[in-house]
């Protein structure tokens, strides 16, 4: 599998049916449609995130009364309910690579208010290893409940952006939601 950008990862997430906070992707101009996302999923805080560059404008905590002034600087963006909505049930955030080859990359944080980008920032955990370096993935905290969710869900050789939470959450209603899929960009 080939992600080329943000868009491609949306397709992508969405056709492999992998979970995520609801979210939908909009244009500018369609304030209609961002009402109606907002009164189906209705939250304290949203996540807006710009969707025509890398590392785009992104806020983590919107409320709900504040989106529709926030989306004016957007072209094309997503509104998802917001992680922090969760932040008491959030056990891991940031991003993992699992390689074919059995290699590692792992930038990881287990403050429960991080967004992946914060994880990112100021991480935790930031290794380089391989599968059979047991010493250096026991400090990865419940790495096998993620290892086990990429290698089911076929997400080997992708470098993925989640979360991990103590309960269930999202519209598959799993402990693991999925923010990003990323190969080429």
């Amino acid at each position: 599998m080939e992600i080329n950008n943000k868009l491609e990862s949306i397709n992508a997430i969405r056709e492999l049916n992998l979970n995520k906070f609801p979210e939908e992707l909009f244009e500018s101009g369609e304030e209609d449609r961002v009402i109606m996302f907002l009164n189906k999923y209705k939250a304290p805080y949203y996540a807006i995130r710009d969707k025509s560059s890398p590392s785009g404008v992104f806020k983590l905590m919107v409320d709900y009364n504040r989106v529709l002034e926030e989306v004016k600087e957007y072209k094309i963006f997503t509104i998802n309910v917001s992680s922090i909505n969760y932040s008491d049930n959030q056990l891991l955030v940031g991003e993992i690579e699992i390689k074919s080859n059995n290699k590692v990359y792992a930038v990881l944080s287990t403050n429960p208010k991080f967004s992946v980008r914060d994880a990112i920032q100021k991480p935790e955990i930031n290794i380089k290893t391989t599968l059979f370096d047991d010493n250096t993935l026991n400090k990865i905290p419940y790495f096998d409940y993620i290892y086990n969710y990429i290698v089911t869900h076929k997400l080997k050789d992708i470098i993925v952006e989640f979360a991990l939470f103590d309960k269930n959450v999202g519209i598959n209603n799993e402990r693991v939601i999925i923010y990003e899929l990323r190969t080429n960009y």
